[in-house]
């Protein structure tokens, strides 16, 4: 590995700021000051970075549920962000989303201090099918749930990738596999066949699931468990 990358990844810095650093001397490798951004580095090799010795801590993937009125963001200025309810975060390091949902939306969010990971599983994620929860305040009519099938139909014949469909679950609920940049386009249609929705819940993205993770609860993960 490339000791400007291994100082960036030990140090919450950017590459261009590691670079500059070992420039002026301030990191050595197994005893000799190195000023070269681009020397190879072995597995092995002790790297002390202002007279202490750093090493690559292991990245943080978290799937969480996210509950309404928070946001997927590293600050806000009127709504928390999602990170405070991930206790034992590294707060000097930086949080990257797979995938956003607004304010009013609760469900399952992904998030890792892994930047490259999160790039990747963005692009993963904008082509599976996401399945929501859709509450109305009233029971939903027949004719209601034929006119959203029918808008839903229309409007999928349009768009590439995986159509919308809708279920009904129970008598105030309905099930929505679509892909996750359509919500709101959803939300008018839901919208313009009079139904009064309460609630939008993603609860899955590909085979990715919350299961029977709790609200504001979120789960620590192996890079090679999440499967999508």
């Amino acid at each position: 590995m490339r000791l400007s990358k291994f100082l960036s990844l030990s140090v919450a810095m950017s590459r261009n700021q590691a670079k500059f650093f070992i420039r002026k001397g301030r990191v050595s490798v197994d005893g000799d000051v190195i000023t070269d951004p681009n020397s190879e580095i072995a597995d092995t090799s002790l790297v002390i970075f202002d007279g202490k010795p750093i090493s690559i801590a292991a990245y943080h993937y978290v799937l969480l549920h996210k509950p309404a009125s928070y946001i997927c963001k590293t600050k806000d200025t009127q709504y928390t962000s999602v990170l405070e309810l991930v206790k034992n975060r590294s707060e000097d390091r930086y949080y990257y989303f797979a995938n956003v949902l607004g304010a009013e939306l609760t469900g399952l969010v992904l998030l890792s201090d892994d930047a490259h990971w999160t790039t990747r599983m963005q692009r993963k994620l904008s082509k599976k099918p996401c399945v929501y929860q859709a509450k109305s305040k009233n029971i939903i009519s027949d004719d209601q749930l034929r006119q959203a099938k029918e808008a839903c139909l229309v409007f999928s014949e349009n768009q590439i990738g995986p159509k919308i469909n809708i279920q009904e679950q129970d008598e105030k609920t309905l099930l929505l596999s679509m892909n996750q940049t359509h919500i709101s386009e959803i939300k008018d249609i839901l919208s313009s066949v009079d139904l009064d929705i309460e609630t939008l819940h993603l609860e899955q993205i590909g085979r990715l699931s919350l299961g029977d993770l709790t609200e504001g609860d979120y789960l620590e993960l192996a890079e090679n468990e999440i499967k999508v």
